[in-house]
């Protein structure tokens, strides 16, 4: 029964990430299509899509992404074809093996834990934390796109499990240490959690640790370290420079001088006003700001993420409303457990999750940047579950229990299917513009529409065009990495994207703005959004790709129509 219970658990968790996954979420961002696109490159050439030999950073559109999920799309890419499916199939599948993954990790951790109020139930801990995690609307929307900052979900719980069995079998904690190591190059933020996190476990187990063989220990700790200095590396090429750009401390200066400067000149020394005012009090001020907002009621259960990209939907809590008693139940229980340091490294791995989040700028609430803390969370909640299920036992009848039980998990499928709705029945059509619904639909049927000689002149407005043009033309990467070549300006120009230069091409592909009276050409096509066309463009516009409102989401226009109608 128990096999069969976490079976199911497992089924739900991979039918709910690769359910029409294809479709859900709305649009392809850049992002999706530039893994998809490196992914393929590496297959064919050795080289990403900027030239460089199995790279340890990509460089994407000047954003410089770790290369982990590349690397675990290319047996997708290959087997697949270069498409949206092959891009978002194996998130999914990563996404499942992260439930399964959580209830190892649980059901290890708890494992012969005496003397504390939930001694014996660390399967059904494990159990718990795993359903939870199935059916996490944050987990799912992050699990169905190609979201790299999905990798941790799975690492992290993963490296954790086989840190505990090593402990047991030294050279099971090889395993762990390569797997930590990987995560290093799963994502930004993992970067700064993974080494906090390992040692945190170190710490809670060291009576364990030292009494490991010191062959195997130095082994795990080379190979782990090996990572991390390959790591470090990657900020000397260019990694570094975009972490600097994002960071609390960027433009940190110029807003602590006009305060500085009103100090002065009220009579106060210069010293002192700059003691008073300067960039790091800036900068712990926005850390403090943003650190708090991903422990918040409005990001936890009232408005969740800011942004939709990363597949999310504004508006909706990261969290279901019945969760929320869970966490008072996982207070009452460590204010009552006499043994916390299981407690506490939890508790230690859900502090320092959104870190990195905090340590950046832009709109705050940002749930694919503090997305190390969702597997830390569900056993948070698992322990308040059943810690208060464990409790009414003891004081309510069995009956009575019954009937609670069954109203709530009905009351709690209730929020569930809200969740369904809204990401399936109805997703909202913030989420679908902030995917860039319509941008690869354009550039497919470019492919089959367009003549590869014919001049292309997409709008930059697409957000970094090229790399659709690319995905679903199947580019050559060969070819492809020549143009690249002349797109290295953006740098010596000192822009942060590649999409910010004035003009670049891609064949016989442009892209820039779109300038009407200068392309009055029979031989042109323009390619934009509906408001840099003037309002009477419809008798030129050939093709128009809507957003699932049926709102007009990108023009094909034909200027040469207008010539033709003006000569004949």
């Amino acid at each position: 029964m128990r096999k069969g219970l976490v079976f199911g658990i497992i089924l739900l968790a991979f039918i709910l990430r690769t359910y029409d996954v294809y479709t859900y979420p709305p649009g392809f961002t850049p992002d999706e299509a530039s893994f998809g696109y490196d992914a393929y490159s590496i297959l064919k050439t050795g080289k990403d899509q900027w030239g460089r030999s199995f790279p340890l950073v990509l460089e994407s559109f000047g954003d410089y992404k770790p290369p982990l999920y590349a690397y675990i799309l290319a047996p997708s890419v290959a087997a697949f074809g270069l498409n949206k499916f092959a891009v978002r199939f194996p998130n999914a599948l990563l996404g499942t093996l992260a439930v399964l993954a959580t209830y190892l990790m649980v059901k290890e951790l708890f494992r012969n834990n005496r003397n504390w109020p939930l001694a014996g139930k660390e399967r059904i801990l494990a159990e718990t934390a795993s359903t939870l995690l199935a059916v996490s609307s944050w987990h799912v929307m992050l699990s169905r796109g190609g979201f790299e900052a999905n990798l941790p979900t799975l690492l992290i719980p993963l490296a954790i499990y086989l840190f505990l069995k090593g402990l047991k079998k030294p050279r099971i904690l090889i395993l762990s240490a390569f797997v930590f190591g990987l995560n290093l190059f799963s994502y930004h933020s993992a970067r700064v959690v993974t080494p906090l996190i390992l040692l945190f476990l170190v710490f809670a187990f060291w009576k364990f640790v030292k009494r490991l063989d010191k062959k195997q220990l130095a082994i795990s700790l080379l190979i782990f370290t090996s990572f991390f200095v390959l790591m470090a590396n990657t900020f000397l090429r260019g990694a570094g420079a975009r972490v600097q750009d994002i960071s609390v401390l960027s433009g940190a200066l110029e807003e602590a001088a006009p305060h500085r400067l009103a100090l002065i000149n009220k009579g106060l020394s210069p010293n002192m006003a700059r003691l008073v005012h300067n960039k790091y009090q800036i900068a712990a001020k926005r850390f403090i700001s943003n650190y708090s907002q991903y422990f918040s009621l409005k990001f936890l259960f009232l408005d969740g993420p800011a942004e939709a990209t990363y597949g999310m939907i504004p508006g909706r809590g990261v969290l279901y409303w019945f969760e929320l008693p869970f966490l008072i139940g996982f207070v009452i229980l460590f204010l009552k457990s006499k043994k916390k340091r299981l407690l506490f490294l939890i508790i230690a791995w859900l502090l320092i999750s959104p870190i990195p989040a905090a340590l950046t700028m832009g709109r705050g609430y940002a749930a694919n940047r503090a997305a190390t803390m969702i597997p830390a969370i569900q056993v948070v909640l698992a322990l308040g579950a059943v810690s208060l299920h464990t409790f009414t036992r003891r004081v309510l009848r069995p009956k009575l229990i019954s009937y609670a039980t069954a109203e709530y998990v009905f009351l709690s499928l209730i929020f569930f299917v809200f969740f369904i709705r809204d990401y399936f029945a109805n997703p909202p059509l913030i989420s679908a513009k902030a995917m860039l619904s319509g941008n690869l639909e354009a550039a497919q049927w470019l492919k089959e529409n367009a003549s590869k000689t014919r001049p292309v002149i997409i709008s930059r407005k697409l957000s970094e065009p090229h790399i659709y043009i690319a995905f679903a033309l199947k580019w050559e990467p060969a070819d492809y990495q020549k143009e690249t070549e002349d797109w290295t300006r953006y740098r010596q120009e000192g822009l942060l994207f590649l999409d910010q230069l004035g003009e670049y091409s891609l064949g016989n592909y442009t892209f820039s703005d779109i300038d009407m009276e200068s392309r009055q050409s029979e031989s042109v096509l323009l390619v934009g959004r509906p408001d840099e066309f003037p309002k009477d463009i419809g008798a030129l516009v050939i093709k128009t790709f809507y957003y699932p409102n049926r709102e007009p989401a990108i023009f094909i226009v034909d200027p040469g129509l207008e010539v033709y109608a003006k000569t004949n």
